[in-house]
């Protein structure tokens, strides 16, 4: 190549220098190919190397996923032991679990399933216990020990029920009627208190407080309440009777409640009448 590139240089023959350049083009391209091949094979041999690389990984992801449902799946479908013929299958008993009750009662197919409020029950249907018990008496002052006789009175026949029979409620008192749904009487009586004040007359929030004030065992209070909406409503009538009948109950008065029981129990068509019959029963041992 030095060679040419003196032979250039030096003075001769305009047409054989041209010759000769040409050469030296022709030479030049013939590097220049050279050059693109050798990278165009080391960039296939790249390929090749990274084409592999990726179909090793693939194989060994696919390999991990399938092993890892071979180890979920066949624990769950793993077959059970199988019965010889003349031996006799033992009960396989459950491991204890921490926290989990092992002794589960057997279910009673036949009784029947009771969701309703007590005083919409049947005649033919027994009277369940009261579904929660009844608040302490904080209307009535007395022996320690009375105080707990109360008490145990009261938890056998507190049958109450939200929402109340008869008694739809709206705006202003929505948020009122959610905690009560929710046995929140605080919350309830805090919202109620609030609005009594805005609508001293209004009835439903009469019942609604008055409701209220039984579950908070304020006797005394919640008589008040429930008397003052008696005959106003006939929808309202049985379980307000009912209630105040408790509410009676709450502040001691043994006697007035079981004159208003006796009345309820003495109508068996009375939508408290099983609940008023046991109210009696208890009252007059």
């Amino acid at each position: 190549m030095e060679e040419y590139e003196q032979y250039l240089n030096d003075p001769g023959d305009k047409e054989e220098r041209r010759a000769a350049r040409k050469v030296m083009d022709g030479l030049s391209e013939l590097r220049l190919q050279a050059k693109v091949k050798e990278v165009a094979l080391e960039r296939a041999a790249l390929y090749r190397r990274m084409f592999w690389q990726r179909f090793l990984l693939a194989v060994v992801a696919l390999m991990l996923v399938v092993g890892a449902a071979y180890l979920f799946f066949g624990k769950k479908s793993s077959p059970a032991a199988p019965n010889v013929p003349g031996q006799p299958i033992e009960q396989q008993s459950n491991p204890s679990v921490p926290g989990r009750s092992q002794d589960i009662p057997p279910q009673n197919t036949n009784s029947k399933k009771i969701d309703r409020p007590v005083a919409q029950l049947n005649p033919d249907e027994r009277l369940p216990n009261p579904r929660y018990p009844a608040p302490d008496a904080t209307s009535f002052r007395g022996e320690e020990q009375t105080s707990q006789s109360l008490k145990k009175l009261l938890d056998q026949i507190w049958y109450t029920h939200y929402p109340l029979t008869g008694l739809s409620v709206k705006e202003p008192f929505l948020n009122a009627h959610t905690s009560l749904k929710n046995r929140d009487f605080n919350a309830a009586y805090v919202e109620l208190d609030g609005l009594e004040g805005q609508f001293p007359k209004n009835d439903t929030l009469r019942y609604l407080k008055g409701y209220c004030l039984l579950e908070m065992g304020e006797g005394l209070e919640a008589q008040a309440y429930l008397t003052s909406l008696e005959g106003r409503h006939a929808a309202w009538d049985a379980q307000l009777q009912w209630y105040r009948g408790l509410a009676i109950t709450l502040t001691g008065e043994q006697e007035k409640a079981l004159a208003l029981f006796q009345q309820m129990a003495a109508r068996p068509q009375h939508p408290y009448y099983k609940q008023a019959k046991k109210a009696v029963g208890l009252l007059t041992k």
